[in-house]
């Protein structure tokens, strides 16, 4: 617990993400970036000067970082294969850290981790971020208040275009299943794992499917064709708690869509439908007090449903823990979702997942 007035936070990976981080940042008063670190010494300058970080600040090794002793909290945005190690790290020099999703690389490494962190656990958030849109805060209210009656099932899609062959994108890391581990599956999917959690509880079984439609992808080194080893598009079946069904489709060959996150509840007396591209609204159907049939009408989210990420952070830093925060928990949880959704895909079975 640290209980400092303004704690000192070293962010590792200045790619992506980053950015919004920063942004995000600068709203938290008791909050400053204090340190990076990145592997690209042009980037890291770049941002260094940009945020007056000094130079002796200014760290290409994460190890070197995360032993600074003036670093407080650690914001870690680096590809899927260094999650686990950027972890263990914190986990060795007892340091606060809000780590990127998917969880790790794959379960295995989830599984050391969570080891590890039951012999010396660490205050851990993990960016499952759409928790914070006012949309879906304002939904899990409804259902707390039982708005459309006991949930029977949910639909999540998740759908992105920018790996169409349309746009023509070459081999990047997302690409490499030695980087990644999986492609629209852990990118994608993972949030639509994190929000079925959310709303509903654990996956108990699922079946599912993955597929590759581009095959193959231009290096845009050496100008050679790469072969793909990640999905493009996945679809699975699942049973949750309490009986709920779910079905679930991502993909980033749905050309035309964003970032198009959509959740359909469906209950007994009703249906909640949210879309995260439009986030302070609710698409809502039930029967009105009128006695008429039920119809959907879309209602803007009240006042107080908005929160950022990044104060619940510095909340848990100093020692506080909201309800609804995804922790180190759900991380792992999501990763033996992910873990199955591969298994079933593999062998064409329905698994259990706990």
């Amino acid at each position: 617990m640290i209980k400092s007035k303004v704690m000192n936070v070293g962010m590792i990976g200045l790619g992506g993400m980053a950015e919004a981080h920063r942004k995000a940042m600068g709203k938290i008063e008791c909050l400053q970036l204090g340190a990076l670190c990145d592997v690209d010494e042009d980037i890291l300058n770049k941002i260094g000067d940009e945020e007056a970080i000094r130079e002796n600040k200014r760290y290409t090794k994460m190890e070197e970082l995360v032993a600074d002793p003036e670093v407080d909290a650690i914001i870690s945005i680096v590809p899927n294969h260094l999650h686990a190690y950027v972890l263990k790290l914190c986990i060795q020099h007892k340091k606060p850290i809000m780590a990127e999703k998917p969880f790790t690389l794959n379960f295995d490494e989830a599984e050391e981790l969570a080891a590890l962190y039951e012999k010396q656990p660490i205050p851990c958030m993990v960016g499952f971020s759409y928790r914070y849109i006012p949309s879906f805060r304002y939904t899990k209210k409804l259902l707390e208040k039982e708005k459309i009656g006991s949930i029977r099932h949910i639909a999540v899609r998740y759908l992105q275009s920018f790996g169409a062959p349309l746009f023509e994108v070459p081999y990047l890391w997302r690409f490499n299943k030695a980087l990644t581990g999986t492609g629209a599956l852990g990118d994608l999917g993972s949030h639509m794992i994190d929000s079925a959690r959310f709303f509903v509880g654990e996956f108990h079984s699922l079946s599912a499917l993955t597929k590759t439609f581009v095959q193959e992808r231009k290096d845009p080194i050496s100008g050679e064709m790469v072969k793909v080893e990640v999905d493009d598009y996945a679809s699975f079946q699942a049973v949750l708690e309490h009986d709920v069904i779910g079905n679930f489709v991502t993909t980033r060959h749905a050309v035309g869509s964003g970032n198009q996150l959509e959740i359909t509840l469906y209950g007994d007396f009703g249906t909640i439908h949210l879309n995260c591209e439009r986030p302070n609204e609710v698409d809502i159907c039930v029967k009105d007090a009128e006695d008429k049939a039920p119809a959907f009408k879309t209602i803007q989210v009240p006042d107080g449903y908005e929160k950022q990420q990044l104060q619940d952070f510095a909340d848990l830093i100093r020692g506080q823990s909201a309800q609804e925060m995804p922790n180190f928990y759900d991380g792992y949880q999501n990763q033996k979702v992910l873990e199955k959704i591969i298994q079933s895909a593999e062998s064409g079975q329905f698994v259990k997942v706990n």
